[in-house]
C-alpha cells in the first residue's frame, strides 16, 4: 500500500495527556488523535469535521521518534478570566499552571517526529502529498498546542509491505498489545530508554473516544525498538530510504 511520509520538526512540544487535571502533563510523542488532527490541518479541514474521515478503519498511522527527547516542568501564567470580558487582564489577576514540555536532547537540534500516513481514499492522499511538495497548507504546524509552532519536512511517498523476521529493529513506536504477541529485546548498553504512554485513537463525530485508549511503547534516545518472536511488520520503501514500522491501530 502506498504510505506518505514526512517529518514534524520544532524546538519545543508539548501534547497533552487526556487524563490529567491541574498539572497538563505531556506524552513524549503525539498521540494518534493529534497526528490526524495535524493532517487534517494541512489539509484545511474545520475544527470537529475530520473524525470519522480518520477513523481506523479508513487510515492507518504511525510515528517514529528521530532525535533524542526530554521532559522539563515549567510554571506557566495563564489569564484568571471567568468571562470573555476579562479576557483584556482588566481584573490583573493570574493563574500558574505547571506544564511539561518536551525539548530536544541537544538544544541546538530540532525535536523530531517521522510520521507514516496511509488512507483508503486516494484523493486524500493525493492532496496531502501536493500540499507537503509545495508547502501550501490551509493551518500552519505545530506540536501540540499552538505556542509551539512546528514545521513539516517531506520525506517522500514510498510503498509500505508486510514482512515477517524473528529478530527486528522497528522505527516506530509499538502498541503493549502488539509487543505481548512478541517479545520486546530490552539493550541498556546502546543507551535506550523506553517509555509507556496511554493514548486515545480516535474519536467520534462528537468528539468522545471511539476506540478505547491504547498503550504504547516508545524509544526517546535512538528511536528504535527491537521485537523477536516471528514479527509481523511493515517494510516501507521511501527512494533509499527503508524503515520498519507498525500502525497504531495495529
Amino acid at each position: 500500500m502506498k504510505v506518505i511520509v514526512f517529518d514534524l520538526l520544532g524546538k519545543m512540544a508539548h501534547f497533552r495527556k487526556f487524563y490529567t487535571n491541574s498539572s497538563s502533563l505531556s506524552y513524549h510523542f503525539p498521540p494518534r488523535t493529534t497526528i490526524a488532527g495535524l493532517i487534517a490541518g494541512l489539509l484545511g479541514y474545520e475544527r470537529d469535521t475530520y473524525y470519522e474521515i480518520f477513523s481506523t478503519d479508513k487510515a492507518k498511522i504511525t510515528i517514529g521518534v528521530k532525535s533524542p527527547l526530554r521532559k522539563i516542568l515549567q510554571m506557566v501564567n495563564y489569564v484568571w478570566a471567568e468571562n470573555v470580558k476579562q479576557l483584556n487582564q482588566s481584573r490583573g489577576q493570574h493563574t500558574q499552571v505547571p506544564l511539561e514540555i518536551i525539548f530536544p536532547q541537544d538544544m541546538k537540534e530540532d525535536i523530531c517526529y517521522r510520521i507514516f500516513f496511509h488512507h483508503k481514499d486516494e484523493n486524500i492522499m493525493e492532496d496531502l502529498k501536493n500540499r507537503l511538495v509545495n508547502f501550501e497548507f490551509c493551518f500552519p504546524p505545530y506540536l501540540g498546542i499552538t505556542e509551539f509552532v512546528g514545521k513539516v519536512d517531506f520525506i517522500g511517498e514510498g510503498i509500505a509491505e508486510v514482512s515477517r523476521a524473528d529478530k527486528v529493529l522497528i522505527d516506530s513506536v509499538v502498541s503493549v498489545d502488539y509487543i505481548k504477541k512478541n517479545s520486546l529485546i530490552l539493550e541498556p548498553q546502546m543507551g535506550a530508554q523506553y517509555v509507556k504512554e496511554k493514548m486515545p485513537l480516535s474519536f467520534n463525530k462528537d468528539r468522545l473516544l471511539k476506540d478505547p485508549p491504547k498503550e504504547f511503547i516508545g524509544e526517546i534516545k535512538t528511536g528504535k525498538i527491537s521485537l523477536k518472536g516471528n514479527v509481523e511488520y511493515y517494510e516501507v520503501k521511501v527512494k533509499d530510504l527503508i524503515q520498519n514500522v507498525i500502525f497504531m491501530e495495529d
